[in-house]
């Protein structure tokens, strides 16, 4: 899309919505795959990962790639010390969950595994 064009965003209709319900999982004959024919030319065009904390745009190339990165302590305006010494506990905790099966418990307790947001401003 180039700078300067308009999209038109509307809410969605019945029809339009995917039912995962109805597709045959054996068939193969198209795989799963993104292609693209160039690098992003725009920040809209670039490709988003991440995992909440770190985060990246990729903008593709062959002879060089472009990452464009985002740390979630950048944004708390100044430096500090953004550990949880009881992180490894919790981490325990969840495996222990995990390992039994009861994933909303180790959901619910992955919580602990980041700082605490209160502490941050």
């Amino acid at each position: 899309m180039e700078d300067g064009e308009w999209v038109l965003v509307r809410k969605p209709a019945e029809k339009d919505f995917w039912n995962p319900t109805s597709m045959d999982l054996a068939d193969t004959s198209k795989p799963l795959k993104v292609t693209f024919s160039g690098p992003a030319k725009h920040w809209t065009d670039a490709i988003p990962i991440g995992n909440g904390r770190l985060g990246a745009m990729v903008w593709g190339g062959i002879a060089s790639e472009t990452l464009q990165l985002n740390e979630d302590t950048l944004w708390t305006g100044v430096p500090g010390d953004y550990t949880n010494p009881e992180a490894p506990a919790a981490l325990a905790e969840v495996r222990k969950l995990v390992d039994n099966g009861d994933y909303a418990e180790a959901t619910k307790a992955a919580v602990k595994l980041s700082d605490h947001p209160s502490d941050l401003k």
